[in-house]
């Protein structure tokens, strides 16, 4: 008797403990609310912003959609246009020739709108296309060889999500995209990695390097 009364002590004062915890977990997320969320003695420093903000992969692309916002654009405005300008400026990040999801969030209606936009396999295609002649899956044809292309969806899911839900032009949207295509920029360090990183298989076709 004395070893059961021992271990429901002990789980008493175990509940008592987890109680405690939870108090001060909830005291401490009142007070974090109140203070900023970042020490000074960091070493790195979050972007601060009021109003509305951009974070992208590549610094030409941020300015692009940070443009927008400044204009008056909403949120999906400024997605678009950073997608459009990604394809320029990084295209291992942003590209036409592939596909993706978005998320839309609703504040006036409290829903979120999800577009699917991923690329698909051609209406051709079979399920035995990657295999060789003796049935084993064949890595060339399935990743490096024109089989393995799907139908594009980037450009189709980003101008439906200009239509549906942005407010300005699908021109101004392509706007930033189109001047550094035309009239190009500074090649950073991530796109000069990328560009070396696909140089061999870009190399297998002339089209690709013109």
């Amino acid at each position: 008797m004395r070893y059961s009364n021992s271990l429901s002590l002990k789980n008493k004062s175990k509940r008592v403990f987890s109680l405690v915890i939870t108090l001060n977990l909830l005291s401490a997320n009142a007070v974090a609310q109140d203070i900023p969320l970042h020490d000074s003695d960091d070493i790195f420093h979050p972007v601060i912003a009021r109003n509305g903000m951009i974070a992208t992969q590549e610094n030409l692309a941020t300015q692009a959609g940070l443009e927008v916002l400044k204009e008056g654009g909403n949120a999906v405005d400024a997605a678009v246009t950073v997608g459009f300008t990604l394809a320029v400026t990084l295209p291992h990040a942003g590209n036409l020739g592939g596909g993706g999801f978005m998320l839309i969030y609703n504040n006036q209606d409290n829903k979120t709108i999800a577009i699917d936009y991923r690329e698909k396999a051609p209406a051709s295609a079979t399920r035995d296309m990657f295999l060789d002649e003796n049935g084993e899956v064949d890595v060339k044809k399935a990743r490096f060889s024109h089989l393995a292309v799907g139908v594009p969806g980037t450009v189709a899911g980003l101008i439906l999500a200009l239509e549906k839900y942005g407010t300005i032009s699908l021109a101004r949207a392509l706007q930033p995209a189109i001047a550094l295509a035309e009239n190009g920029f500074p090649v950073d360090e991530d796109l000069r990695t990328s560009l070396i990183f696909a140089k061999k298989q870009m190399q297998a076709s002339p089209a690709s390097q013109t």
